[in-house]
């Protein structure tokens, strides 16, 4: 994933960090899950579902107000 990718018609954006990488997306909705398999952060709301591929490490992924936020910690 670049610095900057689109989930649907939302902005992604990426953060280096020494010891982390931080991913945050405004999805718009109100209503979704959020799962973690392997490498993959898997967003499902009432109509889409979506995969983003994530760097290797510790991953936390949460949803808040319609703002995915994934922590990947080295």
């Amino acid at each position: 994933m670049t610095a900057q990718q689109a989930i649907a018609d939302a902005p992604v954006r990426r953060f280096e960090y020494d010891d982390r990488t931080v991913i945050a997306a405004d999805l718009g909705v109100t209503e979704a899950t959020v799962d973690v398999v392997g490498d993959t952060v898997i967003v499902v709301t009432d109509e889409d579902q979506y995969e983003l591929e994530v760097p290797t490490g510790d991953t936390t992924a949460l949803m808040q107000n319609g703002v995915l936020t994934v922590e990947v910690n080295a």
